[in-house]
């Protein structure tokens, strides 16, 4: 894996072939036929002439040792600790708050298993920086609420025609259409916030219920599922304190 400007390594990278589905072998089973051991046994004593029958016995085998069986040890399956209520609407509003002048984040990709697309960055003020891998590619991207820039690996900086809808990737979970949670201290919580799909940059008219990882104030994790083209995709981000604290500015 090769670095990137900011001395992070890139993921593997992974081409379009990459995200067809494995094909699966369908091996029949083989059978075996032959005689028994039984009749085998019978063949040879056939051949054996009646003399060789008036032999002195064979010594009786040893008698095997007892073998000692331990008794069962019974368990008890383990029971969760109880949940306690906690106002989840609030508790990610709180989470949202914490970060709002800025983070930085991983989010991964996956299909089928394989992980098809790596992005990484810094949320400063209102701008953000990030790199995303992906095709055996990686671009690099400064979206500000001035226009977005983009440059690919080794090439110089454009402006896209077309800038992002929103500068902030957080914005959809602050709208949600619904809100429930779990927790089983009142600190550390999963919450789960339905959204329009659309607002997540997926292609569809539905909602998707995003679960988030929170631990007091702290926003850990976000994750959700998306169908693309009859494929799910799991997407996941996990945040943490800024890389590059530099201000997101316009590279030309």
């Amino acid at each position: 894996m090769a670095p990137d400007r900011a001395g992070h390594r890139s993921p593997t990278r992974r081409g379009a072939a990459g995200l067809g589905l494995a094909a699966l072998a369908i091996l029949g089973p083989a059978v075996l036929a032959g005689c028994s051991g039984s009749e085998q046994g019978a063949t040879v004593a056939s051949a054996v002439p009646v003399a060789v029958a008036v032999v002195e016995p064979a010594a009786a085998p040893a008698t095997a040792a007892p073998v000692t069986t331990a008794a069962p040890v019974e368990t008890t399956p383990a029971t969760p600790p109880p949940t306690v209520p906690i106002d989840a609407a609030a508790m990610l509003v709180q989470s949202l708050d914490a970060v709002a002048g800025g983070y930085h984040f991983r989010t991964s990709v996956t299909v089928a298993g394989v992980e098809v697309l790596v992005s990484e960055g810094d949320r400063v003020g209102n701008g953000t920086r990030l790199t995303i891998w992906t095709g055996g590619t990686s671009l690099s991207y400064l979206i500000t609420p001035a226009g977005a820039w983009v440059v690919p690996d080794g090439g110089e900086w454009q402006a896209l025609d077309t800038p992002p809808a929103t500068t902030d990737p957080l914005a959809a979970l602050r709208v949600p259409t619904a809100v429930s949670g779990t927790s089983y201290d009142g600190v550390a919580a999963t919450i789960v916030a339905s959204v329009p799909a659309a607002a997540l940059g997926v292609p569809s008219d539905g909602t998707a219920d995003v679960q988030i990882t929170v631990n007091g104030p702290t926003l850990q994790q976000v994750r959700y599922s998306a169908t693309i083209d009859g494929r799910t995709a799991d997407v996941t981000t996990v945040f943490g304190p800024i890389v590059d604290p530099s201000p997101v500015v316009a590279p030309i």
